[in-house]
Order: structure tokens, then C-alpha cells, then sequence
């Protein structure tokens, strides 16, 4: 709740006042997650960073009319995708995108600082079960778990039910859980 507060706070002052220090500090709360996001879909790390500037750009660009985006977390994650899906589009890679084909990276010292205290071996398994995830799960356990979507948040980026994230992380713990209790 501190953080959406912070959140408002830097997005009143760019609105209200151009502040480019608090976009500054805006971009950096927000570039790598969506760098990792966009880069599931490009499969380009450069193009990846282009289209999270590109999306920064816009909102430094229309940057009075902050204050009628609800839920800037969502606006942000649906404007990078659909960005990068521009971007695919441009370079004729392809005409459409298949949540399936999308190819996600989970670094396991992401999930949560006490990764410290885990077993190298442990986080190995965690990150192979991880790894062998279904490609949309992944990218759905990505979001929730390392993103800190919310649900709700998640189905209006991928245009998916709730319903459906909530099958997706069922399959994915379940999967991890199995891998842990065969490393035990």
C-alpha cells in the first residue's frame, strides 16, 4: 500500500509538475520487470528495452493525462505489450501471437530475498521445475509471482480469465511442489 501511495506521489508530480525526477524514479520502479515482459514476447533484449522506451516516451508524452489511468501497473504491462506486439508486427516475424508461443526466463533469485537462505540445490530444482513449465504458465507465474500482479491485473494484460490464472498457478505450484518433494 506505501508503494502505490509513492506510486501517486511521482505521478501527481510528473502530471501536475513535468518533474523529470520523479519520471526518473518512475522508470526505474518499473523498466525491468517490463523489459523481462517484453522481452518474453521479442525475444530481443535490445527491442525489448526499445519497446519499454518507447512506452516510457508516451507516458512522458501525455503525461497531463495521468490522472485518468486507473490502475498504472496494468496500463503500463498492456502498453508494453501491446508495443512489442507492434513491434513483431512491423517486422513481419509474425501476423499474430499465441500466449503459447511466448517464451518466458524466471531467474529463480527473483522470487523472494530469503532465495538467500535456500539450498543451492534446492533452488536448482525449484528453478528446473520452473524451466519446464508449459510456456503460458510460466508466463502467467511470471507475472503473479515475480511481478507481483495482481490477478485481476494479469487477465486484462493477457486478455484471460481469472479463472484461468488461477488454474495456470495451481498447475505451476503443483509442478514446483513435486520437484521440491523429489529433491527432498
Amino acid at each position: 500500500m506505501k508503494n502505490d501511495t509513492h506510486i501517486q506521489k511521482l505521478l501527481d508530480r510528473i502530471s501536475l509538475e513535468g518533474d523529470e525526477k520523479a519520471f526518473q524514479q518512475l522508470f526505474e520502479l518499473y523498466v525491468d520487470g517490463l523489459s523481462r515482459f517484453s522481452n518474453s514476447i521479442l525475444k530481443n533484449k535490445e527491442l525489448a528495452e526499445e519497446a519499454v522506451s518507447d512506452v516510457f516516451f508516451n507516458v512522458w508524452v501525455h503525461r497531463s493525462k495521468l490522472s485518468q489511468i486507473e490502475n498504472f501497473k496494468a496500463y503500463l504491462f498492456a502498453s508494453v505489450r501491446n508495443t512489442s506486439l507492434n513491434y513483431l508486427e512491423k517486422e513481419k516475424r509474425s501476423k499474430a501471437i499465441q500466449l503459447e508461443g511466448l517464451s518466458v526466463t524466471i531467474l529463480i533469485d527473483e522470487i523472494c530475498p530469503e532465495s538467500e537462505l535456500i539450498s543451492k540445490e534446492l533452488r536448482d530444482a525449484i528453478g528446473r521445475a520452473i524451466d519446464h513449465l508449459p510456456e503460458r504458465c510460466k508466463l502467467i507465474f511470471s507475472l503473479a509471482k515475480i511481478e507481483q500482479l495482481k490477478y485481476k491485473e494479469i487477465a486484462q494484460i493477457l486478455d484471460i480469465s481469472v479463472k484461468t490464472i488461477d488454474n495456470q498457478l495451481a498447475i505451476a505450484m503443483k509442478k514446483i511442489g513435486e520437484e521440491i518433494l523429489n529433491h527432498l
